[in-house]
């Protein structure tokens, strides 16, 4: 009998990695980014998120899955070598004190700004649970819990910071923010130039949306200057702006990521709150201009994967900073809007 020949020693010893995702857009794209760079630099990555999931027909060469259910949580990551968790809402809902001591030293947790309880070192657990070879190649991670934001920035976006805590603190020599996008079959790079996509929703509209009116007079504006002004907005409030006084824009409705991606793909350009929709624009290589609450121009959350431009309050005296919604006209948006496009043609 002729035994087969053993596999090539370099898989044999690349070592797994869970890598989870908190559960909104933004943080799902940076997860999505620092999987690559993870995989890039010889790991055998999953990375788990709802939202990252439903991206996996634009990067195909990463393996992304779903959560597990609640209940086998714990037990699917237990597969895994190393598991790099950001909690998702249903897990951080119950991390009291105890819970989070407990799984601070099952699982290497990081967020962008965490509690000081989240520091673990995992060097000496992972040296007893794996191979040496294996330990070799995931040392150099195992102190990397607690703060993606590591150390003071000033204006850096979080996509830079990201960039920086996966050279410092987990210490990869390769590392790039450019997203191993491939492009579905059919679609075609800003194929409606002229299709702009507003987006009104956010987080927390109360605090962080521009005015509704101002929106449909930002569309008028662009309609007027031959521009095709789509309203794009979450399911849920996709039928209070398709029958919003003064609307009379197109307003797709898109029940996934990926569909919605797609439509973004083949637009000139998209306008958004602070919020995950101009990150997924960004991620894509469409320009971005985002209306911020703050007068601060590079704050960190801004898209950042593609150039864009960030219009803020000119001036907001103090006692009015709850009045910023007023501060901001569309004749900025439109300026900005056309010196990216300037720059993207």
């Amino acid at each position: 009998m002729i035994c087969p020949p053993p596999l090539h020693p370099e898989i044999t010893a690349k070592p797994r990695i869970a890598l989870v995702s908190f559960d909104s857009l933004g943080d799902g794209l940076i997860y999505l980014m620092i999987a690559n760079n993870l995989q890039r630099n010889g790991f055998a990555v999953t990375c788990y998120g709802n939202i990252a999931h439903q991206m996996r027909a634009w990067l195909p060469n990463l393996d992304i899955q779903p959560y597990p259910p609640a209940d086998q949580f714990e037990t699917a990551l237990a597969a895994y070598d190393l598991a790099i968790v950001s909690p998702p809402s249903f897990i951080r809902a119950n991390m009291d004190v105890a819970m989070t001591a407990r799984l601070r030293e099952k699982w290497l947790l990081i967020c962008q700004d965490p509690p000081a309880s989240w520091r673990f070192d995992h060097t000496e657990r992972i040296q007893r649970s794996t191979t040496p070879e294996q330990f070799r190649q995931l040392e150099k991670l195992l102190d990397s819990s607690g703060p993606i934001r590591s150390r003071p920035f000033v204006d850096d976006s979080v996509v830079e910071m990201t960039l920086q805590y996966m050279r410092d603190r987990m210490h990869l020599e390769q590392v790039s923010k450019d997203p191993p996008i491939i492009v579905p079959e059919g679609l075609l790079y800003r194929r409606h130039r002229n299709r702009i996509i507003v987006s009104p929703d956010s987080a927390r509209p109360d605090k962080r949306s521009w005015r509704p009116a101002s929106f449909l007079a930002l569309c008028h504006r662009l309609q007027a200057l031959g521009y095709t002004p789509e309203i794009v907005v979450a399911p849920k409030n996709h039928a209070v702006w398709a029958t919003m006084a003064g609307h009379a824009f197109a307003t797709p409705r898109f029940d996934g990521i990926g569909s919605l991606a797609a439509h973004l793909y083949e637009s000139g350009a998209v306008i958004a709150n602070d919020s995950g929709n101009g990150h997924l624009a960004s991620f894509l290589g469409i320009p971005v201009v985002t209306i911020y609450r703050k007068k601060n121009p590079r704050f960190h959350w801004r898209p950042d994967w593609t150039p864009g431009i960030v219009v803020c309050p000119a001036s907001l005296p103090f006692l009015q900073k709850k009045l910023w919604k007023y501060f901001i006209r569309p004749s900025q948006v439109i300026a900005a809007l056309e010196c990216l496009l300037e720059k993207a043609a």
